[in-house]
């Protein structure tokens, strides 16, 4: 090695002996991580992870093939196959449509269902009998003793045991009632803390977005509650003004899973059963940043960032090996090529092996105890592993399909339920186009034996004098220029496209006036008609509103309230308590509830239910109707401490008349009154006895 002098300074000559030694050895090094990343050694923890991971990726494969399909009938293109037929034959390539049209109208639907409405799709119910607490049972009991305690001091005999157990009876019913109350506005705290959870999240744009993939895909998946460290704008007061703040704060977080990352494991029908795993795509930045975050490994990760930078971890996941073709690998997962793949792995491992790789006796006390884990994996190292503190095990994924095959972890989607009947249509559509082609002019057959040289017979032009000669054989019978005109097949092709059409509103359950459709005869021709057919449809997708409730809604929200029973410190949202899905209900109540609640405004619009009422009910009445036509409440009924006084004012008020307040009311001899005091007569009962 040689230094020189430059006007800048030294600088370092390498000779080019040097240069090519070092070419070498790095081509060696790229070589040696390929080969290595090829005859990968797992063994331990990895390998248990890897054996587990051949196997879900394999049974993954059958269904590949349907979720690659469904994705193209969203976006309305060919299989790579079906194309090249298509082009071998030439013609149109037209796509019709139709399975996307009906996505796009369940997907808006739904959204309308479960984002649309102002009530949430869910709610925090308190258990029908709330669970007694031992101070509870201790009060009852005191409040027996306290009655024989008194009957004793008043020098009366030992009551009976029928009265004791009446007078327990009383006390457990009131404080039964008492606890009702009390469960039911921990329920309402708990339901303000989970949506406020909720709208931190942005759960709304993700759910929206499993709405869409409920439609189109097998089986749409959920992920969540997982805690996240995300950054929070808040506005504090500096003195000066509100100033923006930017801090960390870790929430509930939720994810739509993409359905070509998910593997189930084989023969599991739900999430929570066998093990599972997710595929990650990440940065060399994404990894590099979980350097220092608790709970993952750092030497892993620099092992990782090292073996990367020298060639190795290609294609460590198997998606293709050699002598497979680039159609095993989800299309959407070679559009999207990041530096890493990892492995998100949920299910059990044996106890010896997490303790091998660094969790203590006081997290796995037993070695051949199967624990229930969350593994990440890349390569051959394992850079974050630890226990579900679930309580219950629940694993942080939730699916639910369009139509649900029983057994099946992977549901029916609607390009599974139409593709027969986009098949078909595809082929008329392109049979219709071409026909029309064909038929929109002349065909033309033109003798050039007859013709002189050199005329132009590629294109007709109006209007056009043709010069034949003889022909050479001595016969002019025959015409130098003949035009056919091909028959149209316009109408009968439209007719089987319109048949299909009608297969498709009824395989997939939803009618083409769901979208504003005037294509709709019968009864759809009047207004009340088409509010019937309207609610026919509805029933058929309720099943699929139930689905996302029984599958998503209701265990997520479940797992994120029992995750603030054991962690929030907030002791006041606490309480006997359980999670309602409300989306099937709330669909069937979104077109009568409001005008239910009318009627009954008006039917108890009188002094009668008045009293029995109170002037807290009737504003109890007025804010629900006023909820339901989106006007704020507040503004529209008063708070309920100033409904409260005006009642206390208004039954301190005299009575009409004059008289005092506890003015006896003027009666008749059967002792009855109407409301304003006036005496009724009553001319039909028999007289008292004297």
């Amino acid at each position: 090695m040689t230094t020189k002098t430059t006007a800048l300074g030294l600088i370092r000559v390498v000779p080019n002996s040097e240069l090519v030694r070092r070419e070498q050895e790095a081509q060696q090094a790229t070589a040696d991580a390929q080969e290595n990343n090829t005859n990968m050694v797992y063994e331990g923890l990895s390998g248990e992870i890897m054996s587990a991971w051949r196997d879900a990726r394999d049974a993954k494969n059958a269904v590949l093939r349907r979720l690659q399909r469904a994705h193209r009938a969203r976006t309305a293109t060919y299989d790579p196959e079906k194309l090249r037929g298509i082009e071998e034959f030439g013609g149109s390539k037209e796509y019709a449509r139709v399975t996307a049209n009906k996505i796009s109208i369940v997907r808006s639907w739904l959204r309308d269902v479960f984002l649309g409405q102002t009530n949430k799709p869910w709610g925090i119910r308190p258990t029908p009998k709330p669970s007694f607490r031992p101070d509870i049972e201790l009060k009852i009991q005191e409040a027996v003793s306290a009655q024989v305690a008194q009957a004793f001091a008043e020098g009366q005999p030992m009551p009976e045991p029928e009265m004791l157990r009446a007078k327990a009876s009383s006390e457990r019913n009131r404080m039964e009632q008492e606890l009702r109350e009390e469960a039911r506005a921990t329920a309402q705290r708990m339901e303000r803390k989970i949506e406020d959870q909720l709208a931190q999240a942005d759960f709304n744009r993700e759910f929206a977005d499993f709405l869409d993939n409920i439609a189109t895909y097998p089986s749409a998946i959920m992920k969540g509650p997982v805690l996240r460290m995300r950054k929070m704008l808040e506005w504090v007061d500096s003195g000066m003004g509100l100033e923006p703040s930017v801090g960390e704060a870790i929430i509930t977080d939720y994810y739509n899973v993409d359905p070509f990352r998910l593997y189930p494991a084989p023969g599991a029908t739900t999430p929570q059963e066998g093990y599972l795993f997710e595929h990650h795509t990440l940065t060399r930045k994404d990894l590099h940043d979980l350097i220092g975050v608790p709970g993952y490994d750092e030497e892993a990760i620099r092992a990782v960032l090292r073996e990367t930078s020298v060639g190795g971890l290609h294609d460590w996941l198997g998606f293709h090996t050699d002598g497979e073709s680039l159609e095993s690998v989800p299309e959407r997962l070679q559009k999207n090529v990041f530096e890493f793949d990892a492995l998100e792995y949920h299910g059990p491992i044996q106890g010896r092996y997490l303790m091998d790789w660094g969790l203590d006796s006081t997290e796995v006390d037993d070695p051949e105890e199967m624990y229930e884990v969350c593994i990440w994996m890349i390569g051959k190292w394992v850079i974050k592993a630890q226990l579900n503190y679930d309580p219950l095990g629940v694993r942080p994924y939730f699916k639910a399909s369009y139509e649900e095959a029983p057994g099946e972890f992977w549901g029916y989607g609607l390009p599974d339920i139409l593709d027969d009947v986009q098949g078909v249509v595809n082929a008329a559509v392109r049979s219709l186009v071409n026909n029309m082609g064909i038929a929109s002019g002349p065909q033309v057959a033109v003798n050039i034996d007859r013709l002189p040289p050199d005329v132009d017979i590629t294109s007709l032009t109006p209007w056009h004098i043709w010069q034949v000669n003889d022909s050479q054989y001595g016969t002019n019978s025959g015409k130098a220029i003949e035009f056919y005109q091909p028959n149209s097949n316009v109408n009968e092709l439209l007719t089987v496209i319109e048949k299909f059409y009608q297969f498709a509103d009824d395989f997939s359950l939803v009618p083409r006036y769901m979208a504003g459709s005037d294509k709709v005869g019968g009864a759809g021709r009047t207004a009340s008609g088409l509010s019937m057919l309207m609610d026919a449809a509805n029933k058929g997708l309720k099943g699929v509103v139930a689905n996302i409730d029984t599958g998503i809604l209701a265990p997520m929200l479940t797992k994120l309230y029992n995750y603030n029973m054991e962690y929030d410190e907030d002791d006041s949202i606490k309480g006997d308590a359980q999670v309602v899905a409300e989306g099937a209900v709330a669909l069937m109540r979104i077109e009568s509830l409001q005008l239910r609640r009318n009627e009954f405004l008006q039917a108890t619009a009188n002094e009668i239910d008045m009293q029995i009422m109170g002037v807290e009910g009737r504003g109890t009445v007025l804010r629900a109707v006023a909820e339901g036509l989106e006007l704020n409440t507040d503004k529209v009924v008063p708070p309920e401490e100033e409904l409260q006084q005006a009642q206390l004012a208004q039954m301190a008020m005299p009575p009409s008349g004059g008289q005092g307040v506890n003015a006896p009311t003027p009666t008749m001899g059967n002792g009855q009154a109407l409301m304003d005091g006036s005496a009724v007569t009553d001319n039909f009962s028999p007289p008292p006895a004297s």
